[in-house]
């Protein structure tokens, strides 16, 4: 199965979701997180005046934005065949090819919240991918935030996050890297003093 053949969705409104404010997202990467796996309240539109209005209709005058340098801009047009930026399923990374074995459908299948966007440029396709990444740390610190604020407290300080993620088969040395994760990357600070 192909990928649908649409007016390309150039930005993303999200009115409820894991936001602190009703915001527009020029990328599908800073709004996927933000929306999966939640109760979340959102639509994707070709244009920002239509995610503007569809704010407005749901009586947001003045919603966030979160628009790049370049939105928009990022449909492969009819001289190349694009690439695609599989941000999150079963092997993350940069596809030239929908279909086949290792190509990025494949990728996605049995993937609980997959995300995958179709680039011009194999820069915007990487870039995408990092956007994922960051909106995701941020989705986790802002959980984290909230949790502090309710009182909560860490049970360990040494952190180790081995249990929050699925590890890429594929990837041994990242591991390691990741079980000492430092509270200052976080921006949390430690309130016994």
């Amino acid at each position: 199965m192909a990928p649908r053949k649409t007016k390309a969705t150039k930005f993303y409104a999200v009115f409820e979701g894991r936001v602190d404010e009703p915001t527009i997202y020029s990328s599908w990467g800073d709004a996927h997180p933000r929306v999966t796996g939640c109760s979340a309240v959102f639509k994707g539109f070709s244009s920002l005046q239509k995610a503007l209005n569809y704010m407005e209709d749901l009586e947001v005058l003045a919603p966030r934005r979160v628009i790049k340098e370049g939105a928009g801009a990022s449909t492969p047009d009819g001289k190349s065949d694009g690439y695609y930026a599989v941000a999150n399923g079963k092997n993350p990374g940069i596809y030239q090819y929908w279909r086949g074995q290792t190509q990025a459908l494949s990728q996605l299948h049995e993937t609980p919240g997959a995300c995958c966007k179709k680039f011009r440029t194999k820069e915007q396709a990487e870039a995408f991918i990092e956007e994922w990444k960051q909106a995701v740390a941020d989705v986790l610190v802002r959980s984290i935030r909230e949790a502090l604020d309710q009182g909560m407290r860490p049970k360990d300080m040494s952190l180790d996050i081995s249990g929050l993620f699925d590890w890429n088969q594929n990837d041994t040395d990242s591991h390691d890297e990741a079980v000492g994760l430092d509270f200052e990357a976080l921006s949390i600070q430690d309130t016994q003093t």
